[in-house]
């Protein structure tokens, strides 16, 4: 029993706490499928699209430069109003005004400005010459574009792009410059969940949106440099940080996202989750206990109920060896003697057999039941003859009551066996009466009695359960009882002062459509 409860305990647990552990499961998978697509992959198509935005912004401006530069003019000499100066002029005004992005242009002959949509140059840009950082760099190299970002007095920086002009001998002419305002580009790279910073390659950060990310020196803070994706603490603060290299330029662009309330929330629901699986899965494994033990009590009470069934069906088919025996030796003297009488005794013991393994109908009217004990008697009367004296009181309102089939043949076998009185009489009377919802049959011999020794034998075998293979009838008649309507009901044996033996049964009163199987047993 113990193994059956083991396994239905592993049962119960794989197909109930496996389901809870499979939930847990698939939140910390919702989890890590949470940050992968609202975080890393929020972060990388973010970043993809604002790096193409400002790639696009420096390969086009990269490309009027390079235009302008190849188109062999000399500054100086578009200083004067002219058809060359006007045609130059509405081009780049052309290129400028189309990308409504708010780009100035300027042409420099030197360090003076030639060329230009807004007048001169904006003050941060001052004073020119050839020190001065772009044009610096467009004099190393004057056949390639260049691209700085330029510092503005409110903290911003201008995106500059630009190429020297150069003459037919080799030298610099003058200079071409496009100035895109930092307001532009931080507009359409902005997104509402994540932060962009741009770094040039000195560590410098030329462009950033949202949150401020740099030092005083305008350095990128150290714990977000160089980082492709990882997640940063900055101070008390965490962030998911990616990066990629823009394809034109020396520059580094980050994605900077806040995830501080996202792993809070994460972390206060991985915690609501354990907390729920550690007040659950107790409670489910006590559950499971206590299931367990009710399913193994239910099959060993399905068990026993089977086993007290069987034993009922073979109480019931069981009949005394020795009538068996007896009937058929007076019926093989009576084949010669009177074939008529034998005739009738094989007829009585064809139907009490018949009777005995009819196994469809457990209960029957006490009617029926008397009437297949009638043919008992018969048989036993060709057997005794006149000695035998068989008597009824059996009011008419109990006939209709339910009975187990041949309760009463085998104490009434018991009684003619051992019933005889001294003179060798055996009187067998039988009585039932209804007594407060219990039907009583009574079987009275009046014979010789039993000695006290063993009457109290009797009775303690009847109260022990111990088997006697004297008394097999009377033994069987009381287990069939018990195991078919509880320990209150059952078989008693006395021995009135007027002599002989009185065998008592009592069974609940009970009238048709009555399952004995499914009654609750009396205790």
């Amino acid at each position: 029993m113990r193994a059956i409860q083991d396994e239905v305990r592993r049962s119960l647990t794989k197909y109930a706490l496996l389901p809870v552990l499979f939930l847990g499961v698939v939140g910390l998978v919702l989890i890590g499928a949470s940050w992968q697509y609202y975080v890393a992959g929020l972060s990388e198509e973010r970043r993809e699209v604002a790096a193409e935005v400002i790639d696009n912004e420096i390969r086009d401006y990269e490309a009027r430069a390079s235009y302008v530069a190849g188109l062999g003019l000399h500054p100086a000499d578009l200083r004067a109003v002219g058809a060359d100066r006007a045609a130059l002029y509405a081009y780049l005004y052309h290129e400028v005004n189309i990308t409504h992005d708010g780009t100035s242009f300027f042409l420099l002959d030197g360090d003076q400005v030639v060329l230009s949509n807004v007048g001169g140059l904006p003050p941060y840009l001052l004073p020119l010459g050839q020190s001065w950082g772009i044009l610096r760099r467009l004099s190393r190299t004057p056949h390639d574009a260049g691209v700085e970002f330029v510092l503005r007095p409110d903290g911003l920086q201008d995106l500059v792009i630009g190429q020297a002009i150069v003459s037919e001998a080799g030298s610099v002419e003058g200079y071409i410059l496009f100035v895109t305002p930092a307001e532009y580009l931080r507009r359409n790279i902005s997104s509402p969940q994540l932060d962009f910073v741009l770094e040039d390659s000195f560590g410098n950060v030329c462009l950033q949106t949202g949150s401020d990310y740099a030092s005083g020196l305008h350095k990128l803070f150290p714990e977000l440099h160089g980082s492709v994706q990882r997640l940063v603490r900055v101070h008390l603060d965490y962030y998911y940080v990616t990066s990629q290299v823009l394809v034109k330029g020396d520059f580094r662009l980050y994605t900077v996202m806040p995830v501080t309330d996202l792993l809070h929330r994460y972390a206060i629901g991985l915690l609501v989750l354990l907390g729920v699986l550690a007040i659950f899965i107790p409670i489910l494994l006590i559950s499971i206990q206590r299931e367990s033990r009710a399913r193994v009590q239910a099959i060993a009470q399905e068990e026993g109920r089977a086993m007290a069934m069987s034993e009922v069906r073979r109480l019931e088919s069981q009949f005394n060896p020795h009538f068996l025996f007896n009937t058929l030796e007076n019926i093989k003297f009576m084949v010669r003697l009177d074939p008529e009488a034998a005739q009738r005794m094989l007829m009585d013991l064809s139907k009490l057999l018949r009777y005995s393994i009819k196994g469809r109908d457990r209960l029957v009217d006490l009617a029926e039941d008397l009437a297949y004990t009638h043919s008992y008697i018969e048989i036993q009367k060709y057997r005794f003859g006149k000695r035998l004296i068989y008597e009824e009181e059996i009011p008419e309102e109990v006939l209709d009551c339910r009975v187990p089939r041949l309760i009463g043949q085998p104490v009434i076998e018991n009684a003619i066996r051992y019933g005889a009185s001294a003179d060798g009489i055996i009187r067998v009377q039988v009585q039932a009466e209804r007594q407060s919802g219990l039907l009583v049959l009574r079987v009275k011999d009046w014979g010789q009695g039993l000695p006290p020794e063993r009457l109290r034998e009797l009775r303690q075998m009847l109260a022990e359960g111990a088997d006697s293979s004297v008394h097999t009838g009377i033994y069987n008649i009381h287990r069939r009882l018990q195991l078919m309507y509880g320990d209150g009901y059952g078989l008693t044996i006395e021995c009135p002062a007027e002599g002989g033996t009185l065998v008592c049964l009592t069974l609940p009163w009970e009238k048709e459509g009555y399952d004995a199987s499914s009654r609750d047993r009396r205790g």
